[in-house]
């Protein structure tokens, strides 16, 4: 492997007089050096070009009439020079050690063909300003995130974090010019298929949230996401089903979560019949057998759990924990009037009512430290967050019968 490749970055513009200057701005304050910018206009009708034009010979630029994304993008390939390929939107800012940390990280792996990719920051437009984009406890083991397509499937990867070698265009093909909003994740899942990626997570990268981006004035982006989920979920081979997940049950399983949790009707009960027709595989009870004997570890007394904060997260647990045999005693929260209600069945008790020594108190509040370090200055000694078992729930099989029972 050369030890000082070039990186080709190529933005596609189209009527981003607003943003495109701190995207190019972005791409030459690159620590790396052996980088070049392309930038191609697809046809803007505003001030794009004399903003571009005034780079000069720091860039190279090329106009075409307006054919939509993948057709600038392809330009940008058919012309880069450089062996890695960097895609950056023209609303969207990479940060200055980004190409000298992902090229590092592929010289590190010893393979050329190293895909990277990492995380990343919402900027938002607004008051909210910058956050960074927190991948959830159950997708956080990384020797699955790094799994061929598996981040892709659960929206875990944001493009402009991708680097790739310009060799996988080669025989994967250009981006498709009939897709608009989901012509990335089309071009990763034909290039992330049977590899073993790198997941860098050092947000690289700042994702600008405004009005005006492609995703938010596309009235049909949603509808893309789910059409290309859709497909992944059906492109999949029995045998990269079985590499990635372990077995059919689970990848029907995760994605039956992951649809649920998004919103997606009529995916959910689409697949639900592909997971109904499915065998739970024989080591399903070794799973769970094994999460009981965690949860005991942490204090579960077989009954004497208490989910704190009654919000969206508990409602979710909630469910994790009912289709894998774990019986919740009750929910709470620091709200007054919740006390006495019932939640999906389960009784809300006040703060006050809970056990200090026997309860299981698990906080599923989003950033719960500060609410643990209260509960346990009142006494109560067995809690824990969300996040500290989200992953261990996750890992264990559910039981088929209870799934269907809710």
């Amino acid at each position: 492997m050369r030890m000082n490749p070039k990186v080709s970055i190529v933005i596609p513009v189209y009527n981003g007089e607003g943003y495109v200057n701190e995207a190019i701005n972005s791409a030459l304050a690159q620590t790396y050096e052996n980088c070049e910018v392309i930038v191609v206009n697809d046809g803007s009708t505003d001030n794009t070009e004399a903003i571009v034009n005034t780079y000069g010979n720091k860039i190279r630029y090329f106009s075409k009439e307006n054919g939509g994304v993948s057709s600038a993008l392809n330009v940008g390939i058919e012309r880069m020079e450089g062996e890695y390929f960097q895609y950056l939107p023209h609303d969207d800012l990479l940060h200055p050690e980004k190409i000298e940390k992902n090229i590092r990280a592929i010289q590190q792996s010893g393979n050329d063909m190293s895909i990277v990719w990492s995380g990343w920051n919402f900027k938002y437009m607004d008051e909210r300003g910058l956050k960074k984009f927190e991948i959830l406890s159950k997708y956080t083991d990384e020797e699955q995130i790094t799994n061929s397509v598996f981040p892709l499937l659960f929206s875990l990867v944001n493009t402009v974090t991708v680097l790739i070698n310009k060799k996988f265009f080669e025989k994967a093909g250009l981006f498709d010019t009939r897709l608009y909003t989901s012509q990335d994740y089309d071009m990763w899942f034909r290039t992330f298929i049977d590899q073993k990626t790198i997941y860098l997570k050092e947000a690289l990268i700042d994702y600008r949230v405004h009005n005006q981006q492609g995703s938010q004035a596309d009235s049909e982006f949603i509808e893309n996401c789910i059409q290309m989920s859709e497909y992944m979920v059906a492109n999949l081979s029995d045998e990269q089903v079985e590499n990635i997940f372990g077995s059919k049950y689970r990848f029907f399983y995760y994605m039956l979560d992951f649809y649920k949790h998004q919103g997606w009707k009529d995916s959910y009960e689409n697949l639900c019949r592909k997971f109904q027709a499915c065998d739970e595989p024989s080591y399903g009870e070794n799973t769970r057998n094994a999460f009981y004997q965690y949860m005991k570890s942490i204090g579960y007394d077989g009954g004497n759990i208490v989910l704190y904060c009654a919000g969206r997260n508990a409602k979710s647990l909630l469910w994790e924990l009912k289709v894998r045999g774990i019986q919740v005693r009750a929910l709470s929260d620091s709200k007054q009037s919740l006390a006495g209600t019932t939640i999906d069945c389960i009784p809300c008790i006040a703060p006050d009512a809970i056990d200090r020594k026997r309860d299981l108190v698990i906080v599923t509040k989003d950033n719960p430290e500060n609410v643990i370090s209260d509960l346990q200055k009142k006494g109560i000694e067995n809690t824990v967050s969300y996040d500290s078992i989200g992953r261990v729930v996750y890992d264990t099989l559910p039981i088929k019968q209870m799934y269907w029972s809710k």
